[in-house]
């Protein structure tokens, strides 16, 4: 059984929650970020008003980077200090709505928009510039997997797991792009507010009233939570699922409920 170990109560939404390594970040509305080290405590804080339209961790967890399409600008973050540096975005790419998929090689962050299709940022020297598929083959794989015509696309999880919905056949289809490898989860549960995190081999299911743990197909936790809670997201912290993060909406004394859960 689980059992809570640490919770943080916020007035304002919580816009974005990301694992980093055995800890967290999290974007609270109008606010600013925070970063949860693995002990669960506060780490940093950094006041930014703009809420980012998408983040992307680097592997290292060294930096993310934060993209906001509102003001035409992009952001590195450095994740050991908690300060930022923000650029402006190349005016060929205003237009551009980049998707949460991405890839990382060395320097160079690969992004995919329909607009320009592929995109390079280099964050030591801040330049962006058109790349093409054969220059990152595995992250075509992955854009080729994510927009196929037959299931809906749901969840991107770096490196490389690409989790698609079968809606006649109401499952989840996992698919880990650099393995080569893919495996079904049934799920008959809530469709409108379902959520997915994964660590490995590792899923979690997270619908407003419900949480599902899964190990490639079998399930291996299942809870419901109580009708004063609408249940929003949970992020595993490993990839055994013994330590979990649950973000949650209790209907009477705050507007977010993050909870931490360890069994």
């Amino acid at each position: 059984m689980y059992k809570q170990v640490a919770d943080y109560q916020f007035h304002q939404t919580v816009e974005w929650l990301e694992r980093v390594g055995g800890g967290w970040m999290l974007y609270l509305a109008q606010t600013g970020f925070l970063f949860f080290d693995e002990t669960f405590h506060i780490q940093w804080e950094l006041e930014w008003e703009w809420t980012p339209c998408a983040l992307f961790i680097e592997p290292h967890r060294k930096i993310a980077v934060a993209l906001f399409r509102d003001r035409q600008t992009y952001g590195i973050i450095d994740l050991a200090r908690g300060t930022m540096e923000s650029h402006p975005l190349p005016r060929a790419f205003h237009d551009d709505w980049f998707s949460n998929l991405y890839h990382w090689q060395g320097d160079d962050l690969f992004l995919y928009s329909a607009e320009s299709d592929i995109v390079a940022l280099n964050v030591s020297d801040k330049t962006f510039r058109y790349s093409r598929y054969e220059e990152v083959p595995t992250f075509g794989a992955i854009i080729e997997l994510a927009y196929q015509p037959d299931y809906d696309f749901e969840r991107f999880t770096a490196p490389g797991l690409v989790t698609l919905y079968d809606e006649r056949n109401r499952r989840f289809l996992v698919e880990d792009v650099g393995a080569k490898e893919r495996w079904i989860i049934p799920y008959g549960g809530e469709r409108d507010t379902v959520i997915v995190d994964q660590i490995g081999e590792t899923t979690a299911i997270t619908s407003s009233t419900a949480f599902q743990l899964f190990g490639r197909e079998r399930e291996l936790f299942s809870s419901e939570v109580c009708a004063e809670n609408e249940l929003l997201k949970v992020v595993l912290l490993d990839e055994a699922g013994d330590r979990l993060v649950v973000l949650s909406t209790p209907r009477r004394f705050c507007h977010s409920w993050l909870q931490v859960f360890e069994r």
